[in-house]
């Protein structure tokens, strides 16, 4: 039997214990394969003190168990890819405690792309929902891979803005890929599949749990060449994400955001600590070197505008401007301006959100 077929049964096991321990073992006993032949004694010696960690491992020694794995993998359509293998990505092996292996739906985007985290916070503001797809849909447009982890808020903004680019998304979860998580992002998560993929260190049908997500942040930054944060408080748990990144050697970028803005503090914070502040895509792929391979968005006709419409689309920003503050602006007659916003949000120019505020869509 191949030994991906023991990396993939050590593999199914790392939700019961750390992929720290597991790699362990791979380094202690030189194989998987090796972990599988270990004699219970053999395996009590290396794990003295971690005894849920050998009850599993020495339970689990089962090839029936591996071929059940197996056939659920296939009625799903769930590919595996150990870490021995060349396919599996380079800079994912060089991280602290890689994973063993991937499982993935769809197609893994191979090291000939290069990739870039973008992530930041699940309860976020429209600025920054916006600057993730801003920034997510020209360099996806430019050939490189966004990663990100398909939570609510910047994540799904940063995949969509990738797959309006034209281009390739990764989305790390933290549980098993047959499992949408959370279950309102389905159409996206088939999306994903079919412009990338959805990939986890974690077996099919293994549920998300807290400590699964630090484990799958640290994935989010492996396979990346940098970390963009579009939106994070001071105490996010984004930021852990940040430090895990930086810990991995990868470069930090940072949009900058309103200083009275509770959601820009980290990101602010993280420019004043020496990470590089972002205005568009070109940014990122300066400070990278990153020669894009396409430059080619899909072509979108923006409509054309009356004068009085194009007055107050520029008069729009990332920003929130409230209708008052526009009727003051433009001058333009009140109810007339309450046409004028409706006739730019059908065209896809402007988005009206809570408190009758605009912004530039």
């Amino acid at each position: 039997m191949r030994d991906d077929i023991y990396m993939l049964w050590l593999s199914s096991l790392v939700h019961h214990t750390t992929a720290r321990k597991l790699n362990f073992l791979l380094e202690r006993f030189g194989s998987a394969r090796a972990v599988f032949n270990a004699t219970i004694e053999e395996l009590k010696e290396a794990l003295p003190q971690a005894h849920h960690a050998f009850d599993i491992i020495s339970k689990s020694r089962d090839l029936d168990i591996i071929e059940k794995l197996l056939a659920i993998m296939e009625s799903k359509g769930i590919a595996y890819i150990s870490r021995n293998s060349e396919r599996f990505p380079a800079l994912l092996t060089k991280i602290p405690d890689p994973p063993l292996g991937l499982f993935f739906v769809g197609t893994l985007p191979s090291d000939e792309y290069e990739k870039i985290a973008i992530i930041g916070s699940r309860k976020c503001s429209e600025y920054g929902l916006l600057t993730a797809r801003l920034l997510a849909r020209p360099l996806a447009a430019a050939g490189v891979v966004i990663v990100s982890g398909m939570a609510k808020g910047v994540d799904s903004m940063a995949h969509r803005g990738a797959i309006q680019g034209g281009g390739k998304t990764i989305a790390v979860l933290g549980c098993g890929v047959d499992i949408c998580y959370p279950s309102e992002n389905k159409q996206l998560m088939a999306d994903i599949i079919n412009n990338g993929c959805v990939a986890s260190e974690y077996a099919p049908s293994v549920k998300p749990a807290p400590a699964f997500f630090p484990a799958r942040n640290r994935i989010i930054s492996g396979l990346s060449r940098g970390v963009v944060v579009t939106e994070a408080a001071l105490k996010s748990g984004t930021l852990i994400t940040v430090d895990q990144a930086q810990d991995q050697g990868r470069d930090v970028f940072a949009v900058p955001g309103n200083i009275s803005s509770k959601l820009s503090g980290g990101t602010n914070q993280l420019i004043r600590d020496g990470a590089y502040p972002v205005s568009d895509h070109n940014d990122i792929l300066s400070v990278l070197s990153v020669v894009p391979k396409k430059t080619k968005e899909p072509e979108k006709q923006k409509p054309q505008l009356a004068p009085e419409e194009k007055q107050v689309y520029d008069n729009l920003s990332l920003e929130p401007v409230s209708f008052d503050m526009l009727a003051s602006i433009t001058g333009i007659d009140i109810g007339k301006l309450h046409l004028i916003c409706t006739a730019l949000e059908l065209k896809g120019l402007a988005k009206k959100i809570p408190g009758s505020r605009y912004i530039r869509n």
